[in-house]
């Protein structure tokens, strides 16, 4: 029980790691915020990871079935990269590309989350 409870704290912390970093990347970054609003938005895109694994640790604590932890694996860190470019458009402004590659993760996320649903139940 006292495992779970790390995990959640531990999984909490690293979203909010993930946001913070993601919402400000210049606080361990001194690289300049590029004029391009596209390459703007994906400097905040990699802090999508943490999010992805905090989520992934709160929600699925099992490694086996590995079919299972594949599923909510990649969904999670695809939701986590999703989070981090809505944030990156929310702050850096809308671009036509940034809403494709959105509309991809989620393409790519739906059978991820369609086979972890299937197999939990």
């Amino acid at each position: 029980m006292e495992f779970s409870i790390a995990l959640r704290i531990l999984g909490s912390l690293l979203i909010i790691a993930g946001v913070v970093l993601a919402y400000n990347p210049e606080i361990v970054s001194n690289s300049p915020v590029p004029e391009d609003t596209f390459a703007a938005i994906e400097r905040r895109i990699w802090w999508g990871l943490l999010i992805g694994a905090g989520i992934l640790i709160i929600f699925h604590q099992q490694l086996l079935p590995w079919q299972m932890t594949l599923a909510a694996g990649v969904s999670a860190i695809l939701f986590g990269l999703l989070i981090a470019r809505l944030i990156g458009i929310a702050i850096d402004g809308s671009v036509l590309r940034q809403w494709i590659n959105v509309g991809i993760e989620v393409v790519i996320m739906a059978p991820f989350l369609w086979w972890y649903f299937k197999l939990r139940a």
